[in-house]
C-alpha cells in the first residue's frame, strides 16, 4: 500500500485545517494504510459501517475491530486509543452556568461516556460554584436497574467532595430515553435530600444513543 492512498486527506488536512476532513478521511489519516483489495479510505468507511455510523465507533470493542479485514492488533489498539483519548478530554472540561441552563449542551458532554456503554450506567457530576467539575464518578454499571443506586451515597458523596451543586445522568442502552417510575421515583428522592442539605439538584438526564431527556426541561424536579 503506498503513501499517495492517503495523500489526499492529508493534503486537505495541511492546507484547509484538519477540521476540513470528513469522518471517513479522519480515520483514514489514523489507519494509515488498507490492504491490496481495499484502499484506506474504503477500509475506514467499511469501519464507520460497521458501527453503524460515526457517532458509534466509541461503541466498537477491539473483538468487533479485529473481525474487519485489514485491522490488526496493533491497528485496532491504536483505534480504540484515539477513542479513549477523546472520551476523556470531554470528560475533564468544564460545564459552564450557560450550559446548566442548556441540557442539550450538557447532553454532549456527557454522551462520550454514556452513550455508547451497552450496559446501563449510572453518573453524579459534582460541581463547585462556578459550574466546574469537582469530580465525575460512575456510581453503577450493570444490567440490572440504576434507581438502585442509594440517595444516601449520592449525598454522602456530595458532602465529601464540598459540592454546591449537583448532576446525575444514566444512559438507557436500549436508546429510549423515557424515564421509568423507578427513575422518577429515585429523582424525587434526590431533589428532596439534596434540597435539604443545601447542594441542589440539577438535572437528572437519561441518556440514548440518539435521544434525551431532561427532568429539568420537562419541570419533573420536585
Amino acid at each position: 500500500m503506498s503513501a499517495s492512498e492517503i495523500l489526499l486527506p492529508r493534503e486537505k488536512a495541511l492546507e484547509y485545517g484538519i477540521g476540513s476532513l470528513a469522518n471517513d478521511e479522519l480515520l483514514a489519516l489514523i489507519l494509515k494504510s488498507a490492504y491490496r483489495e481495499k484502499n484506506v479510505l474504503e477500509l475506514a468507511q467499511e469501519i464507520i459501517d460497521h458501527a453503524n455510523g460515526f457517532h458509534n465507533l466509541p461503541s466498537m470493542t477491539y473483538e468487533e475491530l479485529i473481525q474487519i479485514k485489514g485491522i490488526k492488533q496493533a491497528k485496532a489498539l491504536e483505534i480504540m486509543a484515539v477513542l479513549e483519548f477523546s472520551k476523556r478530554l470531554v470528560k475533564i472540561e468544564k460545564i459552564s452556568e450557560a450550559d446548566l441552563n442548556a441540557p442539550a449542551k450538557v447532553v454532549d458532554w456527557l454522551r462520550t461516556h454514556l452513550g455508547y456503554s451497552t450496559e446501563e450506567e449510572f453518573i453524579a457530576v459534582f460541581l463547585n460554584g462556578r459550574g466546574g467539575v469537582l469530580r465525575f464518578e460512575k456510581l453503577y454499571q450493570g444490567n440490572r436497574n440504576s434507581s438502585s443506586v442509594g440517595v444516601d451515597t449520592i449525598m454522602r458523596k456530595a458532602i465529601l467532595y464540598k459540592a454546591s451543586y449537583l448532576l446525575v445522568a444514566h444512559n438507557h442502552p436500549s436508546d429510549r430515553a423515557e424515564p421509568s417510575d423507578a427513575d422518577i421515583d429515585l429523582t424525587g428522592k434526590l431533589y428532596q435530600s439534596a434540597r435539604m442539605l443545601g447542594i441542589p439538584l440539577l438535572d437528572h438526564i437519561i441518556i440514548g444513543k440518539t435521544s434525551y431527556f431532561s427532568f429539568r426541561n420537562q419541570s419533573m424536579l420536585k
